[in-house]
């Protein structure tokens, strides 16, 4: 079992959660300096910030650990629990926080449009099959005046925008986390890792799909700031700190 941390949080003991989750609590403000902390190398409980000196986070997970228990590497920490992980990358050159090459706007445009191509094609399918069992053909022209019809269009189009969300996610998950890419961005060489290289978790791949929708959904301005970012962020990549970078 990894390392586990507990902290105070309104009178209530939260815990035990991960290195990572307890980062993400550092990083938010819930876990504050004055707030009590404790994991199993401390003797009694103590404020965060009266041990946050001798913590660092890991270069491979994002989680924060003690750093007598971590392997420094060119002014990082490691844990020990990824620094296996984390050296494998090296040996695969695999591009690490600093030495990151970003894709720029208009590569990863092309990559968008090409994962687009590929989603479309499955959006048609489900939508020709889901007529076929709704209506027995591919044709879908419901009458007004039939409440039966009516009724079965709007199931056909329920049914439709549902599985069109859950075969996109499930599209952009697979990949992600198998390949670090979806299949456009790996035809460009593009791979997506967190802001200090590592990988991403299922967490994190789906709140950044549901995070994507809102740089649509505003103009796509959230899409278009890549293009003045020095690191090509969107805005889904600053929610979710993420970054886009080339692989090879």
């Amino acid at each position: 079992m990894g390392m586990e941390w507990y902290y105070a949080n309104t009178g209530s003991r939260v815990g035990p959660v991960t290195p990572e989750v307890f980062e993400q609590g550092v990083s938010n403000g819930t876990i504050k300096p004055e707030t009590l902390v404790w994991s199993k190398a401390m003797p009694e409980w103590q404020p965060y910030g009266s041990i946050a000196a001798e913590t660092s986070v890991c270069a491979a997970s994002g989680g924060r650990y003690w750093q007598r228990e971590m392997v420094p590497y060119e002014g990082k920490f490691i844990s020990a629990e990824h620094k296996e992980q984390y050296f494998q990358r090296l040996r695969e050159g695999v591009q690490q926080p600093g030495q990151m090459v970003y894709g720029k706007f208009w590569i990863r445009f092309v990559a968008k449009f090409l994962d687009g191509l590929v989603r479309w094609v499955i959006s048609m399918v489900i939508n020709w099959s889901l007529a076929l069992f709704f209506f027995g053909g591919l044709m879908v022209q419901p009458n007004i005046n039939d409440g039966a019809a009516m009724g079965r269009f709007w199931a056909f189009q329920g049914f439709a925008l549902l599985l069109g969300i859950g075969c996109s996610l499930l599209y952009y998950w697979f990949f992600i986390s198998r390949y670090d890419a979806t299949p456009g961005k790996m035809a460009l060489g593009l791979k997506v890792f967190r802001s200090d290289g590592s990988k991403l978790t299922t967490g994190r791949i789906i709140g950044r799909y549901f995070a994507e929708m809102l740089s649509g959904m505003i103009f796509c301005i959230g899409y278009i700031m890549a293009g003045f970012d020095e690191e090509s962020r969107t805005l889904h990549d600053r929610i979710c700190d993420t970054r886009v970078i080339k692989s090879r």
